[in-house]
């Protein structure tokens, strides 16, 4: 016996009843369907007619003139497609347009208009996209209170990139109230939610990176940090040995100099780290990791066409501070001459591999606009304030790992299982002639 989804009632008159309801829903969807064609017409067709690929052709180009602050041009370029009402890349081009209007200085029209969006746009797979840029125009405003309530809804409800999003603006909001650890908690929250490389992670990666620094290197504790007492016979060098850290993190650490005196019994502030780096070729970028993930991400510039720099593994050798750099074909350029290519600092690349160079190394440069690029010998090349940055961090026999593209995990970017144990030890002599 057939299910009945309804039951049936005998009622007098009930079947002339049921046709002439059926004739009026017929004519009132013909009425309907008359007014729509008639009046609604236009922009029916007109929508139907629209080229989306040649849309968001429209809204690259509109990026990449806000991108290159021609906010004018921006915004006349995305007038058709904030016309459109396309539920998905209108609300795309408001963005931008919010973007532009940030950038020309109207910041209350960039929070206006989204604010509008949020609300006319609430089905919208791109909803979370317009409550994150809404959420960082009302930071910007000072309403703080109201961007934190959309960045924790993001965090919340919204797919892990956006949740990602949400974190890192909570993660502004602690870093300017002053806590620091917080907030680097959140950043550090933020990276693990976002797709590696994605916009979201590069907004949290950045952030991550500069209370990092700050952090290892204030003399304040954090929940890292350990202290030493200094014990008769200590040196800077010895208690770095001791330690398995840097002399430079220590004198950073505890606001000291190479020629400060220790006074027995004194605590010196230190935080354990067990650094290894991967250079990422193909994006001239350098990531130092300790068993939390992701330390800090620096640029660097890698070899040029013909001196490409070679992939493979590799650990820090001899660390050296102010090195002469020994040219090729020419004598020695000591520290401090203007054409000494090797900066202020320079740690070697020893091959953890069979048929690598030995020429390779990571240093700093006296054309820091070169960084970023590929514009070495085949040398990493950091700027000298962040080569001396990562010199203070890193121990003698880090381990290095160069590939062309960097999948966190992959077995390829692992350091090598038989590179020797870290040690502190840095060195003064000179150094051997290197690919620049």
């Amino acid at each position: 016996m057939p299910k009945r989804y309804f039951a049936k009632t005998k009622k007098s008159g009930s079947g002339a009843a049921m046709v002439v309801v059926a004739l009026l829903l017929l004519l009132a969807v013909a009425a309907g369907a008359a007014y729509l064609f008639w009046n609604g017409r236009p922009a029916i067709l007109g929508h139907s007619s629209i080229d989306l690929d040649a849309a968001q052709k429209t809204l690259d180009e509109a990026a990449a003139l806000v991108a290159h602050s021609d906010f004018p041009a921006a915004a006349e370029k995305l007038k058709p497609v904030l016309k459109l009402g396309d539920p998905v890349l209108t609300p795309r081009a408001i963005i931008l347009q919010a973007d532009a209007d940030a950038g020309a200085g109207n910041a209350d029209a960039a929070l206006k208009s989204l604010e509008q969006a949020v609300s006319d746009y609430r089905t919208s797979t791109e909803y979370p996209a317009l409550t994150a840029r809404y959420a960082q125009q009302l930071e910007k405003a000072g309403r703080k209170d109201e961007a934190r309530n959309h960045y924790q809804s993001l965090r919340d409800n919204a797919p892990a990139a956006y949740r990602a999003a949400g974190i890192t603006g909570l993660g502004r909001l602690k870093e300017a109230e002053g806590d620091l650890v917080a907030a680097r908690d959140l950043y550090r929250a933020a990276l693990e939610a976002a797709p590696w490389g994605s916009p979201e992670w590069n907004q949290a990666a950045d952030p991550l990176g500069r209370l990092n620094i700050a952090l290892i290197f204030a003399p304040a504790a954090t929940p890292e940090s350990r202290y030493y007492a200094i014990e008769k016979g200590d040196s800077v060098t010895s208690i770095g040995i001791k330690l398995n850290t840097t002399q430079g993190l220590l004198l950073r650490a505890n606001n000291m100099t190479d020629t400060t005196r220790l006074t027995l019994g004194a605590r010196l502030k230190y935080t354990p780290k067990d650094f290894s780096i991967v250079i990422e070729r193909s994006t001239c970028q350098l990531f130092l990791s300790d068993n939390r993930g992701l330390f800090k991400r620096y640029h660097v510039g890698l070899g040029m066409p013909g001196h490409e720099t070679a992939l493979g593994k590799y650990t820090i050798g001899n660390k050296q501070k102010d090195p002469t750099w020994f040219k090729p074909g020419a004598g020695p350029v000591t520290s401090g001459d203007e054409s000494n290519e090797l900066g202020t600092r320079w740690m070697p690349l020893v091959p953890a591999e069979p048929n690598l160079p030995a020429d390779l190394g990571i240093h700093g440069t006296i054309h820091p606009e070169t960084v970023g690029s590929y514009s070495s010998h085949g040398c990493a090349r950091l700027s000298n304030t962040e080569v001396e940055e990562l010199y203070d961090l890193v121990v003698r026999s880090t381990p290095v790992t160069i590939v062309d593209k960097y999948v966190p995990g992959d077995p390829a970017a692992a350091p090598a299982t038989d590179s020797p144990a870290a040690t502190p030890i840095e060195t003064v002599t000179q150094a051997a002639t290197p690919s620049k």
